[in-house]
């Protein structure tokens, strides 16, 4: 039962951070709206590029850990290095989640429209 917790476990995120890319991504539309509507302003720039930054942490994050889960599937986590690649890849997964996460709240802090 533990072989299954330790490649199933980084699975477990991507639920999540789906519904972040889909909120950051109909927040990102949002702002282009606007950008369209009244031109590009420096600040709305920058809202910009945290939010396409903050999309691509998310995107990598879950591709890291997809990737973590299927050598864990594969392998069943019985190999050693197989195993410290998966907690590799599952920490880079969670690392862009932290860093999408943290992009997101500054860009609601700086949040123009509000």
């Amino acid at each position: 039962m533990e072989q299954l917790g330790v490649w199933i476990g980084p699975i477990l995120l991507v639920p999540a951070m789906a519904l972040l890319v889909i909120s950051t991504g109909n927040r990102y539309s949002q702002m282009l709206v606007h950008l369209t509507e009244n031109g590009a302003t420096a600040t709305l720039t920058r809202q910009l590029r945290l939010l396409r930054r903050a999309l691509l942490l998310l995107y990598l994050g879950i591709a890291s850990l997809a990737v973590a889960a299927l050598l864990g599937g594969l392998l069943h986590a019985d190999a050693g290095m197989a195993r410290e690649v998966m907690i590799v890849l599952s920490c880079i997964g969670i690392a862009c989640l932290v860093g999408a996460s943290t992009t997101l709240v500054i860009d609601v802090l700086r949040d123009p429209l509000a």
